[in-house]
């Protein structure tokens, strides 16, 4: 994870988030999330940096009850058809269902050139899930249609999202100084599929379905 912090550290400059090729107003998305909230680890963790970040002007912070790590996109809800939904959410429950719960492990803050963000992993076990999620929907609707990123898929837990074109200098700094809190392990049972809008300078969801992990027994989060 220590690739994570020399991606950010080498920033000079940072984006605005919000300005992301295919969204406009009203427009909603199908994503594949591992939601976060209800973990009281994550969310004090989240909390305590946040405090320490609130001061920063061009930082939108994340209200706690959308903490999530984002593991694969489905599509814009106007490019997939509803009975192909059920269908990807089907076949993704039949994969899922043979992966273990993952104990993920969050922290400590990095970014990117557009979020505040803990990193989160280990990789490989997130992966797993990411790719039994893109499997699922390669058998529904063919390789051509599972969405790609322009960059490697990096698991990460956002905590705030910058909002205008700024030096990246200040917020970086004040990352740095963050990176001793300690990290926290979460333990995660199940995948999410969440109908993904954006409200003012944030984002929310309605969660459509669930992709349960391996075992049945799902004891409160940590």
């Amino acid at each position: 994870m220590e690739e994570d912090w020399a991606r950010y550290r080498a920033l000079d400059h940072l984006v605005n988030h919000w300005e992301r090729t295919g969204w406009r107003p009203g427009r909603r998305s199908y994503h594949w999330m591992m939601c976060l909230s209800e973990s009281e680890t994550v969310r004090a963790l989240a909390t305590r940096c946040q405090a320490a970040l609130g001061h920063i002007p061009t930082l939108d912070l994340v209200p706690l009850k959308w903490l999530h790590l984002t593991v694969q996109k489905v599509g814009f809800t106007d490019e997939v058809p509803a009975a192909q939904l059920d269908q990807i959410v089907a076949a993704a429950q039949r994969r899922l269902a043979v992966i273990p719960p993952i104990p993920l492990r969050v922290g400590p803050l990095a970014g990117s050139a557009g979020a505040v963000r803990f990193s989160a992993g280990p990789h490989p076990l997130v992966r797993s899930v990411r790719q039994a999620l893109r499997q699922a929907l390669a058998d529904v609707r063919g390789e051509h249609a599972v969405p790609t990123r322009a960059t490697a898929f990096v698991p990460h837990v956002s905590i705030a999202y910058n909002n205008t074109p700024t030096d990246a200098t200040p917020v970086i700094d004040a990352v740095a100084r963050l990176r001793r809190v300690a990290s926290v392990t979460t333990v995660v049972h199940r995948v999410e599929l969440v109908e993904l809008r954006r409200e003012p300078r944030s984002y929310a969801w309605d969660v459509l379905a669930t992709g349960t992990l391996a075992d049945d027994e799902q004891p409160p989060r940590s």
